[in-house]
């Protein structure tokens, strides 16, 4: 076997859903676990869009893309680095995911969702976010549903973090045996 085909093939985790799904709680624990690079998608965002959400108001398809396009831009650098990575992010859009999907990237997604009322006492319970809990209607109206989408593995976030991430890091482990493919 040559070098080449010993070196292993830098992979891409989303950990995706609405705001306080505890995707960024997922993500950060996907990535000690498995060593792999953290983004979190929020560092991205444009200080204009970061402004409009503390205010309450959702984003415009047309406000998401360059926060899209700088995440992009990002995970392209990591992965020419050779870098596998952990990405926190929305995922709202099923046109955004298909652009991270073109990366080059061998790609999991792994979408925490559950009850919206769940969630909604989540985000009223946490503190020092720009996001309210008042934006959580509007991006579950902007949620295309992942369903048939092949890639993307779905995970109950109602029993806690924990066993999220139990179930996260079997998804992962069945997924990574068999070598993902540039």
């Amino acid at each position: 076997m040559s070098d080449a085909a010993a070196e292993p093939v830098p992979v891409l985790v989303i950990a995706m859903g609405v705001s306080g799904s505890g995707k960024s709680t997922l993500a950060a624990r996907l990535a000690r676990a498995w060593d792999f690079r953290l983004l979190e998608a929020d560092d991205f965002h444009p200080a204009a869009n970061r402004e409009r959400m503390a205010r309450g108001e959702p984003l415009t398809d047309a406000m998401r893309e360059p926060w899209i396009a700088a995440l992009c831009a990002a995970l392209r650098r990591h992965r020419a680095q050779g870098e596998s990575c952990v990405l926190a992010w929305s995922g709202l859009r099923r046109g955004h995911r298909q652009r991270f999907r073109e990366l080059g990237y061998p790609t999991r997604f792994i979408h925490l969702a559950g009850d919206p009322e769940l969630v909604r006492a989540r985000l009223r319970a946490r503190t020092g976010h720009f996001a309210p809990a008042d934006l959580l209607d509007s991006q579950l109206l902007a949620l295309e549903a992942p369903a048939g989408e092949a890639d993307v593995v779905a995970v109950d976030l109602a029993p806690g973090i924990d066993e999220v991430t139990r179930q996260a890091n079997a998804a992962l482990r069945h997924w990574l045996a068999r070598p993902p493919r540039r």
